[in-house]
């Protein structure tokens, strides 16, 4: 697999393409989904707004947000094809108990 990122051309995406496509993998936050359904935000909305925005762009481009998806689907199928719940320590028998001294 070869892996290319342009992140002057991620720069140049305005908000709605930018949550357009972090949409496409992750729900995001009420107020991003309350601005792809059109509602009108606040100024103090807008704040918040602006700076979650820039958050998923940097996502979108980063090699490192990339794997963090790429291995939790991973992961989320083998863990239905094993019909396993993926959790540690679930079972009784697993916990550990710790006791003062």
């Amino acid at each position: 697999m070869v892996l290319c990122v342009d992140k002057a051309l991620a720069d140049n995406w305005d908000s709605d393409e930018v949550l357009r496509r972090y949409h496409k993998l992750h729900r995001g936050t009420l107020l991003t989904q309350k601005f792809m359904n059109g509602d009108t935000l606040s100024q103090g909305e807008l704040i918040t707004f602006d700076e979650t925005v820039e958050t998923y762009r940097q996502r979108l481009y980063d090699i490192s947000w990339f794997m963090r998806d790429l291995n939790e689907h991973i992961a989320r199928e083998a863990n239905k094809e094993d019909g396993c719940t993926g959790r540690f320590y679930s079972q009784p028998s697993l916990a550990l108990s710790l006791r003062a001294s």
